[in-house]
């Protein structure tokens, strides 16, 4: 089935990108795999992406439940609107640098991402991702999300002021503002920092 899952998305999605990974089978004359992996980004979300490219892509990761275990790794863009844009997603047997390595190079092979291209990954902090990106795009900045850093830190401080410090210097457009703002911070609390 998985097979005709494909076939059909590719005939009704021009240039769409589809990878399927199985485990090696002991026997060879088994007509059958075990499923492992699969990557799919579909041709009109890519040709979207390619003509307004913005050098920013979020990762995540979502565990799957039901019959079939796994995880739902999924990759998205800005569009011209700053709105979230679609582009990838791939299920994985697990999080882990492996898999996250295997996702991103699909990622990097649509693109054509060399090894020093400049984008900026944005992640809330995925089993895996930060090595697989440091090991595939080693000049690509890597950025946590933060509204993930603020639930984080939520859990040990719970006034709103604390909120409050940490998105002023999450909103700071400049570097002279942004410390400004972490000086303010620390001295409220220098822990916190």
């Amino acid at each position: 089935m998985l097979r005709d899952y494909v076939l059909e998305l590719q005939a009704t999605n021009l240039d769409t990108t589809m990878k399927t990974d199985v485990c090696s089978e002991p026997n060879p004359d088994s007509p059958t795999r075990q499923f492992r992996r699969i990557y799919v980004w579909l041709g009109p979300l890519k040709k979207g992406f390619k003509a307004c490219l913005r050098d920013l892509l979020g990762f995540d990761g979502a565990f799957m439940k039901g019959p079939f275990l796994g995880q739902v790794l999924s990759a998205v863009g800005l569009d011209s609107n700053n709105g979230i844009y679609p582009l990838a997603y791939g299920i994985v047997e697990s999080e882990n640098t492996e898999s996250w390595k295997w996702f991103l190079d699909n990622i990097g092979d649509d693109l054509d991402l060399g090894r020093n291209s400049n984008l900026t990954f944005i992640s809330d902090r995925q089993k895996g991702l930060h090595t697989a990106v440091e090991q595939l795009f080693p000049n690509a900045e890597h950025r946590y999300c933060i509204r993930h850093i603020h639930d984080n830190m939520r859990k040990r401080w719970r006034k709103p002021e604390y909120r409050d410090h940490l998105w002023k210097c999450a909103l700071a457009t400049t570097i002279p503002e942004f410390e400004h703002l972490m000086k303010e911070f620390s001295q409220y609390d220098k822990e916190a920092c």
